[in-house]
């Protein structure tokens, strides 16, 4: 296979990541229609909300659902060390009929020290109540605020909390969905994300309202090509939880969809793409997607995202008179594996582990009428190692949906990218770059990662653009750090002979600066920072793949960690594989900027 040095491979996209500029890149303020105001040093410290769906507890199964708490708002590179930062949580619990669980509405109230990773299982907060465990389902909103420091708001609101969720069989956690004052409103959105094949796997989508408002509208399933196969209207009282199963095309107020398998027909089985339209006047409201085995315990859980309605612009053809592809954005993803084996014999014949991934993009409502990807993929030396131009096999697998060797779809369209049918050699691991005209969302680009040995399954999203991370360089309290990046959920068990619990951590170099990254992964536990771990030299453009019980020397008992990669000259980003030996089973988080929301709100 031909291999391009990545450097001068992007050098033939015009207006590429290296030259993207103000002028040819449309602003995702705009796409999202958030009301972006810029933090002044005047501002008060204020309370910021985020919503965490899909709360539930089933004895009976043994599901359990618990919330992280990661307090990473803290001032400049090192503060979590002083002891002057933290973070005040206020957790409201709501069942699916919208009651709230707790005296005075407020489920529990906390103050957290910067950078102590705190885990609260929801059947506590449930237990206080008074109220029975068995059967719980609903949704939760926390709110949130910087104390001590110069943080005048949490510093990111797309890794302050997570929910996690365990059985006997599966696990996987997600971060909660920001939901600032801004975004309160009644306008209008479109909530979409795509989804696997159903013929593969059983989708139940849980929607909830956090608003003392009501909650009305349609949800609707596309098939690959943008056709509506099903819609179904929708109400919801204030802070009260539905379901909606996306084979059976079937709205519940009960939560046996989420767990049960099911026994009728299926009315669907593509792939496609989800979308729910809240109506103009009425509250939006917030999901999150359970992708689950038939017949099977194992389960991974994503998320839609919110964009405002409008009309898309006619389409443009993104191609210079010498034919090559002008992207508006380039999105990432460092958990791109073909046939890649990881692991060594810690956990006897199944310490050897093969890792594949899969792809589904989706157009959602796109700026214009059609929406243009360009993957190609890098590997550990910086280089371009495939690309779709040059890949003979992307016409067959998509043959509607491709153009001069780059994806193309209309709105609500969708398509799913496997690289077992395409020309990637195997034993990779590396990162998928995507090159998108018009600009658009990173979460409507999803990973799929399966471990075959295991039949285990995870899903997350990529990353978004370079442009996007140089603003998040951009504050003081950010303390210089180049890049200053966190995961969660994270845990390490490990013995002499065994590592039962461990992290396969993915490094992506994005810095258009052709700068060599010297990164270092800090681990944080429930008394703070346990290691500093270097990673070495990860060259420009190069993403790196490391399993942590290599990294960490000696015995170690932690499960649940906060990872953060900290860099002071190089852009990187981190996304973890959290890898489960005893449960045979994986899930992923695709990792978040510290500050990725701090200049998008202020406390006015």
């Amino acid at each position: 296979m031909k291999i391009f040095d990545r450097r001068s491979f992007l050098s033939t996209i015009s207006c590429s990541l290296v030259t993207l500029g103000a002028d040819s890149f449309v602003s995702v303020e705009r796409f999202f229609a958030r009301e972006s105001k810029i933090f002044t040093a005047d501002s008060r410290s204020c309370w910021l909300d985020v919503c965490a769906p899909f709360i539930i507890e089933d004895a009976e199964r043994d599901l359990r659902t618990e919330i992280i708490l990661t307090s990473d708002t803290f001032v400049g590179a090192r503060g979590h060390e002083g002891g002057s930062d933290a973070t005040e949580y206020e957790i409201y619990l709501y069942d699916a009929d919208g009651m709230a669980i707790g005296a005075d509405g407020v489920t529990r109230r906390l103050t957290v020290p910067a950078m102590r990773t705190t885990v609260i299982p929801a059947r506590e907060l449930i237990a206080e109540a008074g109220r029975k465990e068995k059967g719980f389902w609903g949704g939760m909103r926390i709110r949130l605020r910087p104390r001590g420091g110069k943080a005048t708001h949490a510093s990111d609101l797309f890794s302050s909390a997570f929910n996690c969720w365990r059985s006997a069989s599966s696990f996987d956690n997600v971060h909660a969905n920001p939901d600032p004052p801004q975004w309160q409103n009644t306008e209008s959105y479109f909530y979409s994300m795509p989804f696997p094949s159903l013929a593969e796997y059983e989708c139940v989508f849980s929607l909830f309202n956090p608003y003392d408002a009501r909650s009305s509208g349609e949800i609707a399933i596309n098939d690959p090509f943008g056709k509506k196969v099903a819609t179904r209207r929708y109400e919801l009282k204030p802070r009260a939880s539905l379901v909606f199963d996306l084979n059976a095309n079937q709205l519940t107020n009960s939560f046996q969809p989420l767990v049960a398998d099911k026994t009728q027909s299926r009315q669907n089985r593509h792939h496609g793409l989800l979308a729910i339209t809240n109506e103009q006047g009425a509250a939006k409201s917030f999901g999150y997607l359970m992708i689950k085995q038939p017949s099977r315990g194992r389960f991974s859980v994503e998320h839609p995202i919110h964009q405002g309605v409008f009309k898309p612009r006619p389409a443009a053809v993104p191609f210079d008179a010498q034919n090559q592809f002008k992207a508006k954005n380039v999105l990432y993803t460092p958990l791109l594996f073909h046939q890649k084996k990881i692991g060594g014999q810690k956990n006897g014949p199944e310490g050897r582990l093969t890792l594949e991934s899969r792809f589904y993009l989706g157009a959602g409502l796109p700026l214009e009428e059609a929406q243009w990807f360009y993957p190609f993929a890098v590997n550990g030396a910086g280089e371009a190692i495939w690309s779709s131009l040059n890949d003979v096999k992307l016409p067959t697998c998509l043959p509607s949906q491709t153009e001069r060797g780059v994806i193309k779809l209309a709105a609500g369209q969708s398509c799913a990218l496997d690289f077992k049918q395409l020309s990637l050699a195997p034993d990779f691991a590396g990162g998928l770059c995507v090159a998108v005209a018009p600009d658009t969302t990173h979460t409507l680009l999803k990973v799929e990662v399966r471990i075959p040995e295991w039949n285990a399954f995870a899903f997350t999203h990529f990353r978004p653009g370079l442009r996007s991370a140089r603003s998040y360089q951009k504050p003081e309290q950010r303390g210089g750090l180049t890049t200053d990046y966190i995961v969660s959920g994270a845990s390490l068990v490990k013995s002499k002979s065994a590592a039962p619990r461990d992290e396969l951590i993915a490094v992506l170099n994005i810095d258009d600066q052709g700068l060599e990254a010297r990164p270092v992964v800090e681990l944080f536990g429930s008394r703070g920072l346990i290691a500093r771990l270097p990673l070495g030299v990860v060259p420009p453009f190069a993403c790196r793949h490391y399993l942590l019980s290599e990294l960490f020397a000696g015995e170690a008992n932690h499960e649940s960690l906060t990872l953060r990669l900290v860099d002071e000259r190089a852009t990187l980003l981190m996304s973890a594989v959290h890898l489960d030996y005893m449960r045979r089973d994986l899930a992923l988080d695709h990792g978040s900027d510290r500050f990725s929301t701090f200049l998008d709100y202020s406390c006015q």
